[in-house]
């Protein structure tokens, strides 16, 4: 019987697979670099850069394909967010129609992830409050929601949802978990949502499961088991690499001391009206022995690895022309300055040893990226066209505002793109000489600074 689950198991792990490549491939271009330097063998810990929700769905079967076949039915765990695991959680990851959101409610997927080889692991400092109320129930009990949560957040909840706070206070708290409330519950919130006293018993609770979830992941590693996971914890909010948590290093604390670490960073050329948008996955050489390394070190070396490893692309040496015009004072472009200006820093960034958009490399297929850029850029109002070849920058402000743990690159794609820019060319050989040949590429079209 358990020779039987086995292969249900490895069969179901293949069919999915091959679902998500095929589906993936209907939307996205992808490119894969450094696939050479997966190891020969595990253990080893997938450290995944995270942009979007749809990013293991890109990387994992191709990686774990040309790896080894093993890893795709059996030798990988994949460490996911522990609200998966949790009803109504297809509700929260699909909103809208409000009515097929809650028939995909009823469908609890806890078993099945455990099947075939997702297990939770929890972030103690970002939850969606459906969750910090569940804990609370079973800690506290069925009690007045005013006897739970803390006064700003149920002021907070009346003022988005038009009710009266006197009658939140006073309802079970169990009320306010009601499909009613959906919009709210999948917001990410901390535990300072909870009364003092219950917020001490609440947060003891999480971090009892996640004790559990890294004993049970470190277990796995232990065994010569290998886990893909991502290290922030959450996706990029703006665009930059985000803390590390402690997570990683105490899983990789409880493995055997060969345990490496392959870091995998991720790059969209989403600034564009095209349908299937380019994705660059890139593979940093692996980091030996990282259970021996100080987590400090350990952290380091993997955001290094991951800013090294990332492509340029369109998206990002265009927005970093538009901002940079726009802070000179000088917002009004031509579309062969735009051309000209992306296509000198990817050749500068690529003799600098840095990986870049290889159509990024010929001023012809410069050009038509552009324009798709510029199509793009005008419909989100962040361009307007000032004459036949001949625009205006108007980006506006670069500040991106969105909810704790929401990625800002819907609400604000060019203020993600700009410090995505940032970030990459804050690391490396190339960082400040090639942030200063942006602005003098955008100053000075001939190329030639002041």
């Amino acid at each position: 019987m358990r020779h039987l689950a086995a292969v249900l198991a490895a069969c179901s792990r293949v069919l999915i697979a091959g679902i998500l490549w095929i589906g993936v491939r209907l939307f996205h271009k992808v490119e894969f670099h450094g696939l050479e330097h997966l190891p020969a063998r595990g253990p080893v810990y997938f450290a995944m850069a995270h942009k979007r929700d749809v990013d293991p769905m890109i990387e994992v079967p191709t990686i774990l394909a040309r790896w080894n076949w093993r890893a795709v039915t059996r030798d990988v765990l994949f460490a996911i967010r522990s609200d998966a695991f949790a009803p109504r959680f297809l509700s929260r990851i699909v909103p809208e129609p409000a009515w097929f959101s809650r028939l995909l409610g009823l469908l609890s997927l806890g078993r099945f992830l455990r099947f075939i080889g997702l297990r939770p692991i929890e972030n103690i400092h970002l939850r969606p409050i459906e969750l910090w109320l569940r804990n609370a129930l079973q800690s506290e009990g069925d009690r007045p929601a005013g006897e739970i949560l803390n006064p700003a957040f149920l002021q907070q909840w009346a003022r988005n949802t038009g009710e009266q706070e006197q009658r939140l206070a006073a309802a079970p708290l169990s009320r306010l978990l009601s499909w009613h409330y959906r919009s709210l519950l999948r917001r990410l919130s901390g535990a300072e949502i909870f009364q003092p006293e219950v917020y001490r018993g609440v947060k003891n609770q999480v971090l009892e499961e996640l004790r559990q979830q890294l004993s049970t992941l470190a277990a796995w590693l232990a065994r010569g088991g290998s886990l893909w996971g991502a290290p922030e914890g959450q996706l990029s909010p703006d665009g930059r690499v985000g803390p590390i948590t402690a997570a990683p290093h105490r899983l990789l604390r409880g493995g055997p001391p060969e345990t490496r670490v392959v870091p995998i960073a991720i790059m969209y050329d989403f600034m564009t009206v095209r349908r299937r948008k380019r994705v660059f996955v890139s593979l940093a050489p692996t980091i030996e022995r990282a259970p021996q390394l100080p987590q400090r070190e350990l952290y380091e070396r993997l955001r290094r690895a991951w800013l090294l490893s990332a492509h340029f692309t369109c998206t990002q040496l265009a927005s970093g022309f538009l901002v940079q015009r726009s802070k000179e004072g000088r917002p009004s472009f031509t579309l062969d300055e735009l051309v000209a200006a992306i296509n000198r820093q990817a050749l500068q960034l690529k003799r600098a040893g840095r990986h870049v958009d290889r159509r990024l490399l010929k001023a012809r297929s410069v050009r038509r990226l552009a324009r798709y850029y510029l199509k793009y850029a005008a419909r989100r109002r962040l361009v307007r066209r000032t004459g036949r070849r001949t625009w205006k920058a108007t980006i506006g402000s670069l500040t991106i505002q969105v909810g704790r743990g929401e990625p800002g690159y819907r609400q604000a794609p060019l203020a993600y793109a700009w410090n995505e820019l940032q970030d990459l060319l804050s690391v490396g050989i190339a960082g400040s000489a090639s942030v200063s040949a942006s602005a003098a590429s955008a100053a000075h079209p001939s190329g030639q600074a002041s």
